[in-house]
Parts: structure tokens; C-alpha cells; sequence
């Protein structure tokens, strides 16, 4: 598969803030490469007991990068640093990340399930 769709941006989430204050979050650059929107389903969420909630906004491949965890975020276009005055439209949370390879080809890919970041 051709990674064509983009460049996005995976950023690490630390809270900086002093104990017991309210989180204060520093965003560092990790990783930035071309990504392919992956198809993806939707389906309603219902909340029962022993079951997690799962909600997908989107998904996307890109080289494999197996350092992403759980709560990264990513951007959809080419960012050198976080600007937290004038912060990315749409931010997605990291919510799964698969490693594997591609149908296609050799290539060691990831695939990401993204969630929109509520700002």
C-alpha cells in the first residue's frame, strides 16, 4: 500500500504540572511520516458491564513505529513542534496501534485507531 494521503504528526502527551494542581500537558514530537487513511466502521457504543467502550474517529496506516502507546496524539499534517497558543483544529488521541506487515509488500507497517481529542 502507497502512503499517500498525508503527512501526520505523533506527539507524546506529558502533564507537567505541580501535584494536585490541574493538568498542565508539554506535547514532544516522536515520529512524523506519510500516512494512508485506512476504511474503518462505526458502530453504536453500548455501555455494559465488563465491556470497554470502543469509539474509532478515523484510522491510518503508516511505517511502522513501535514506540507509539496508548494516549499519543496525532495531527493529520506536518507539524515541527506544538504551538500551545495556537494548537492544531483536529487532534486525535492514539486509542490502538497495530504492527505488522502489509498485504502488499514487505513493508513493517502500523496501523493507528484515532479518536478525536475533545479541546
Amino acid at each position: 500500500m502507497i502512503l499517500d494521503d498525508g503527512i501526520c504528526t505523533i506527539f507524546r502527551r506529558i502533564d507537567v504540572s505541580e501535584p494536585g494542581g490541574k493538568p498542565v500537558y508539554k506535547y514532544i514530537r516522536i515520529w512524523q511520516s506519510w500516512y494512508k487513511e485506512l476504511d474503518f466502521s462505526t458502530a453504536p457504543v453500548w455501555q455494559t458491564e465488563g465491556r470497554q467502550e470502543n469509539r474509532i474517529d478515523n484510522r491510518i496506516r503508516i511505517v511502522q513505529l513501535r514506540d507509539i502507546s496508548e494516549h499519543d496524539v496525532c495531527v493529520l499534517e506536518a507539524l515541527e513542534y506544538w504551538d500551545s497558543n495556537n494548537p492544531p483544529e483536529r487532534i486525535y488521541e492514539i486509542t490502538r496501534a497495530w504492527h505488522g506487515l502489509d498485504d502488499d509488500s514487505p513493508a513493517m507497517i502500523s496501523d493507528l485507531s484515532l479518536v478525536v481529542m475533545e479541546t
